[in-house]
């Protein structure tokens, strides 16, 4: 029913007027409330109470009255069931602190709550709302200790309400009363005693304690039903509803959010809806009342004849309809509870929400909330990077690539740039939470951010897309992700919307791609690093190792971090022990600026992602780089070759490894040599250590080897050739042509060197002394060392030189290719000495299946055994010194007879060096010297004189016996007959 509207402030000042008009009547005996509740053992509790809270003038004082009182009982049970309720604490406290609050505002409360400002002779039977005399007010923070107002105390109108009381409802039900029951009729304290009428109210003895009501965020919260709504609250919501006066909510149960779409729940219960729950709350809570007039929308306020109005605090108006039977509906949704009474308004729950079904407009942001990536969402705030997301995107479509969650809870990932910029969302409590970097989060965070919808069907196998990140090392160009596809749909292309099949930066994509707008979303399984500085990026990999040292050695490793827009070729770490002695050299302290420019030469000045053209080794044409070295390099059908010439081509294998600056592709096979790099043989002995056999070269006049500037004079050749004088002679007539000066001019060839070098350790057993005071035999010593190495089959030495066994270098052994001269078993070659001695060529014998596993010695010397004939081959090296002779050609076979040069293919010879031709030099270092073989007198003219001693012998004893024999056969007798003649 409708209770009569009178002023709450009237209604309770009238019974004490009364009661003090009673007071100026003759005088007599009367019962009060506080003389009713101490003849009652019943009420003792309840009594010690009341004094606690110093209330015995003001019960005195009212006239009127109900109050509605807890038996002992009823307290002792309340006071089990919830030991720090008002009533509890204030019956256990001690006095000394109940003296520190004089005033004891919540027991003063919650006693108001079980009193009426009026008579109430009986409970009526339907559910009727009561006028307590509690109005609900801000707790006093802290308790004052100040003395308390002047007796009697009443209750001050005003309050969280609206200037009205706290309302409970009452009823009777099978035949007892209840007081505080719901709106239906439930639940509340009975009656247990008869009415207890006195002089200014009447008593009802209950079985229960009535507790007021909590403020309207405990009644959401407590409420069985509207767990789905106290869960999305977000905490400023929760403030407004524990502390803002005079509210009606029409608040929905759980059920009425199953109406959402999934995606819109599931970005609700992100944590970061704060805006759209503030507006959904809004238009499910009024705070002007009923029609306006400032009032709590209490179900008693609504008209039944009419609707009532509300506006709620988004703007919107609301309509409650009351029908006949008492059910109400609000906006056509059914109200299920009415009547929650809350300490700052009321709570009805209905069972629909109050939304148009435009209320969210879901945008790239909300749907990364709701496909669980909240921590990404809570860093492109923090960047201030939301403009990517949000509902104006920037005016352009963008593809999100967004880690989920829980990645950044793995321990692998904690670690992680991305995780580590966090700003307090990841730190736990204790942690020390890390100060957010603004440039470098907004580094990362643009990395996960592509121009455009990259729709799965549209990507393509081992791609690179640009990012939003712009590098400064890229010239302000974007960064790009790779793009890995794994499905097997048509043409090559995903079939479906990802899932797996995609992945970016090695992260794939988790579920399926979500088109939102004018964005599409892809979900990964890990958060995406930009690419780091070239150093960083190459030191995971083991194989790197030796190019990043030299690159430290040599202080370059600034240079590569720094350099822009580059693509840096990294040799692996075999690429470096085939060059032998030439490594040896670039390693040494001395050779650094050569090691650098080394280094340098390996970085382009120009960006070549995996997917150029001019890397597949089907490319038709080629292209030429410039380097940091400053020489350029040449790159055809994916080998690229350096500027010096010095090896074959070398293949570029594309890895993907992106840097800040630009990309690191793998070189296989070996290094790019500049020209700016100049090695001599000199160089290279110098790093086999073999610096005496350096000083004994230069001592026998030779030194011009070592520094690649000495030619062969083939007029000296020529007369100190070992062999009939017809072959000198005919020699001499082709070297001559028609109408030649019969002394022609001296004839010198630019050849090759190659320097037979033993350690300095393989001389600790050679007198040096002697063997320097020895001028020729010291020149015959150095020349059994050299060998001179044509430069084509065109050139005149090749006749001199072209007549040894095979030796062969094919392409198969480009690993070999630091060998200055092919070398196999068997390979023979002359050396200087072979022009003036037999025993000048020297030949190599392969003793093992290591291709390093050489001995070298001199061809045809009789020795006591191969220990002291041949040396071990330790170590070889090439030279990286250019000439400007004319390019080689295929040597022909008219001689009839096989060099070690005479096999080779047009390939291989192009291995001995590119046009111009980069004549092959080097040095072989080996274990002991080759000490020139110079025959005993025996072995030149034993077989000889043996001969002919034996000879001589022979034909004196043939002679002999044919003397004798005649001289026998002079000396035998004549016989005759005895008697002379014969009768006739």
């Amino acid at each position: 029913m409708l209770l009569p509207r009178i002023s709450p402030l009237l209604s309770l000042l009238l019974p004490l007027h009364l009661a003090a008009a009673a007071s100026l009547a003759p005088s007599t005996t009367s019962t009060t409330l506080i003389d009713a509740l101490s003849a009652d053992p019943d009420y003792t509790l309840l009594l010690r109470l009341v004094q606690r809270a110093k209330l015995v003038p003001t019960l005195n004082k009212l006239n009127g009255s109900t109050l509605f009182a807890p038996t002992n009982d009823a307290i002792e049970r309340h006071r089990k069931e919830t030991s720090k309720s008002t009533f509890a604490v204030a019956l256990d406290a001690e006095e000394p602190q109940i003296l520190a609050d004089n005033v004891q505002e919540a027991l003063r409360q919650q006693l108001f709550y079980h009193l009426l400002n009026y008579t109430l002779d009986s409970v009526p039977e339907p559910v009727t709302p009561q006028l307590t005399l509690h109005f609900p007010a801000l707790p006093l923070e802290p308790p004052s200790d100040d003395p308390p107002p002047s007796p009697p105390w009443l209750p001050v109108p005003g309050g969280l309400l609206g200037g009205e009381p706290q309302r409970l409802r009452t009823t009777v039900r099978d035949g007892a009363s209840y007081i505080g029951v719901d709106f239906q009729g439930q639940g509340g304290a009975k009656a247990v005693k008869d009415l207890v009428p006195t002089a200014n109210g009447n008593i009802y003895g209950i079985d229960r304690v009535l507790d007021t009501p909590r403020d309207l965020l405990q009644e959401v919260s407590k409420r069985p039903g509207l767990e789905t709504i106290s869960r999305l609250l977000p905490k400023a919501l929760k403030d407004v509803l524990e502390s803002t006066p005079h509210l009606t909510l029409f608040f929905p149960t759980d059920s009425a959010w199953n109406t959402l779409d999934p995606i819109e729940m599931r970005y609700l219960e992100s944590g970061f809806a704060e805006q759209d729950m503030a507006k959904i709350v809004g238009l499910h809570t009024s705070g002007t009342g009923s029609d306006g007039h400032g009032q709590v929308g209490w179900s008693e306020t609504w008209r039944k004849s009419d609707l009532t109005h509300f506006t709620t605090l988004e703007g919107h108006k609301v309509h409650v309809n009351v029908s006949e039977d008492g059910s109400a509906s609000v906006s056509g949704r059914a109200i299920i509870e009415q009547d929650i009474y809350a300490a700052n308004g009321v709570l009805h729950t209905v069972d629909s929400l109050l939304l148009n079904p435009n209320i969210f407009k879901l945008n790239a942001e909300k749907y990364l909330l709701a496909l669980n990536a909240t921590s990404f969402v809570a860093l492109m705030r923090a960047a201030n990077l939301s403009h990517y997301v949000d509902d104006q995107h920037d005016g352009q479509p963008w593809t999100i690539l967004a880690p989920r969650d829980d990645v950044f809870t793995v321990d692998g990932w904690r670690t992680s740039p991305l995780t580590s910029l966090l700003p307090n969302l990841l730190a736990g409590d204790g942690e020390d939470k890390p100060p957010v970097n603004i440039t470098e989060l907004q580094r990362i965070l643009k990395y996960h951010i592509i121009p455009g919808k990259l729709k799965p069907e549209d990507l393509d196998e081992s791609t690179l897309v640009g990012t939003e990140l712009r590098e400064d090392g890229l010239g302000g160009e974007r960064q790009v992700v790779e793009v890995s596809v794994h499905g097997s749909g048509k043409n090559g292309r995903v079939a479906r919307k990802g899932n797996g099949e995609i992945g970016f930066g090695g992260a794939l994509v988790i579920g399926d791609a979500v088109e939102i707008n004018d964005c599409l979303i892809y979900v990964l399984s890990k958060p995406l690093t930009p690419p780091t500085d070239v150093i960083e990026a190459a030191l995971p990999f083991a194989h790197f190792s030796t190019f990043l040292t030299s690159a430290f050695a040599t202080h370059m490793d600034d240079v590569l971090r720094t350099s822009p827009t580059t693509t840096v070729l990294i040799p692996h770490n075999s690429a470096w022990s085939p060059l032998g002695l030439l490594t040896d050299y670039l390693l040494l302290p001395e050779s650094r600026e050569h090691l650098a420019n080394v280094v340098r030469h390996h970085v382009l000045k120009e960006v070549v992602y995996p997917g150029d053209p001019v890397l597949s080794p089907k490319a038709a044409a080629s292209k030429t780089f410039s380097t940091l070295e400053g020489s350029d390099v040449r790159m055809e059908h994916g080998k690229i070759t350096g500027s010096g010439g010095w090896s074959a081509p070398l293949r570029v294998l594309t890895r993907e490894i992106l840097t800040r600056t630009g990309v690191i592709h793998e070189l296989e096979g070996g290094l790019l040599i500049p020209r700016s790099v100049q090695v001599n043989v000199g160089d290279l002995a110098m790093a086999g250590k073999g610096s005496i056999m350096i000083g004994l070269v230069q001592k026998a006049g030779y030194g011009k080897v070592l520094n690649g500037t000495m030619k062969l004079d083939l007029d000296e050749w020529e007369h100190g050739l070992v062999g009939p004088a017809g072959v000198s002679k005919a020699s001499r007539n082709r070297k001559k042509g028609k109408g030649e000066e019969d002394n022609p001019k001296p004839r010198k060839e630019e050849v090759g060197w190659t320097l037979l070098c033993p350690r300095d350790e393989a001389f600790k057993g050679v007198n040096l002394t002697r063997m320097l005071e020895d001028t020729e035999g010291l020149k015959s010593f150095v020349r059994q060392h050299l060998i001179p190495v044509p430069a084509s089959s065109s050139s005149e030495s090749w006749e001199y030189l072209n007549r040894k066994p095979r030796a062969q270098l094919t392409s198969e052994h480009e690993e070999v290719d630091a060998r200055p001269i092919p070398v196999e078993d068997e390979a023979t070659y002359s050396t200087l000495l072979s022009a003036n001695s037999l025993y000048g060529d020297i030949v190599f014998r392969l003793t093992g299946s290591n291709l390093n596993s050489y001995l070298v010695g001199i061809k045809g010397a009789k020795g006591k055994g191969n220990a002291e004939d041949f040396a071990r081959v330790i170590k070889w090296g090439r030279t990286t010194i250019s000439s400007s002779s004319s390019p080689p050609t295929t040597p022909s076979n008219s001689t009839g007879s096989q060099s070690p040069f005479e096999l080779l293919t047009s390939v291989e010879w192009s291995l001995l060096g590119d046009s111009p031709t980069t004549l092959r030099s080097g040095v072989i270092l080996i274990d002991r010297p080759l000490t020139p073989f110079i025959e005993g007198w025996w072995m030149a003219w034993g077989q000889a004189v043996t001969f002919g001693t034996f000879a001589s012998l022979a034909i004196v004893g043939g002679w002999t016996g044919v003397v004798m024999w005649w001289r026998r056969k002079e000396s035998e007798a004549t016989y005759e007959p005895i008697g002379g003649h014969d009768d006739e």
